[in-house]
């Protein structure tokens, strides 16, 4: 792959800086900052197109994609909604079983009277794990609205991109509630638009533990997979999967 792809974000400066596919802060939550060699049997082990590697550690590269920021825009742009994303997890990680039992997330308890801006940095943080994901694919572009939210730091949008937030049984049932070293991303799926060869529909989840976002752009969501949001609600409710 060329390394001096540009970012996809500014299209202007080279892309110079890897974004983590799976969160570095999650995989430092789940299991420190130091040698994985340290934990022997429970040393993490990557799964990707059947094959395991065990981590090295938070910075190893087999959880990196390829060159795709510049540090501009990976740094100083996106560097509040990298803290909206953290303070949001934390919160999952923290209220685990309020969350299971009433099923719904009221953004004011995450970040006080400052939520309408906070939501809105933590959705432009999908947006960007959306645009690396997409953008590690060199077939594929970032799609344009994406791209000008993010680079504009637009409070109002319209946007293909819709997420939902759901719990997964199956997984606490194999692994517990308190499983959120459990990190991954599912298969990206994709469609051709049939009235527009050259643009794609795209769907896919990450998770932390049994906490699943769900990731449709162009495409209906599952119903079953809690409500669409794009930062416009207070309060969003949690779909089952």
């Amino acid at each position: 792959m060329n390394d001096q792809r540009l970012c996809w974000i500014c299209e202007e400066n080279v892309a110079n800086t890897s974004e983590h596919a799976l969160k570095r802060s999650d995989i430092v939550r789940a299991y420190g900052k130091g040698s994985y060699h340290n934990l022997k049997g429970k040393q993490p082990i990557h799964f990707k197109n059947g094959k395991q590697t065990k981590l090295q550690g938070a910075n190893s590269d087999v959880i990196k994609n390829p060159k795709d920021l510049c540090k501009q825009c990976n740094n100083t742009l996106s560097q509040p909604y990298d803290r909206a994303y953290d303070n949001f997890i934390e919160y999952v990680v923290n209220n685990s079983e309020l969350i299971l039992e009433r099923r719904f997330i009221d953004f004011a308890e995450i970040y006080g009277e400052d939520f309408p801006t906070q939501q809105s940095n933590l959705f432009k943080y999908f947006i960007k794990s959306f645009g690396c994901r997409i953008y590690a694919n060199p077939d594929f572009n970032v799609p344009q609205d994406l791209i000008s939210i993010i680079r504009n730091n637009l409070t109002h949008f319209s946007t293909g991109l819709k997420i939902t937030m759901s719990i997964k049984n199956e997984v606490i049932n194999y692994l517990g509630k308190q499983c959120f070293d459990f990190i991954g991303k599912s298969e990206l799926l994709y469609y051709n638009l049939e009235d527009c060869p050259n643009q794609f529909r795209f769907s896919f989840s990450e998770h932390i533990g049994w906490f699943f976002i769900n990731y449709f752009y162009l495409t209906p969501i599952n119903e079953r997979s809690g409500v669409e949001w794009i930062s416009d609600r207070k309060v969003i409710f949690i779909g089952e999967i």
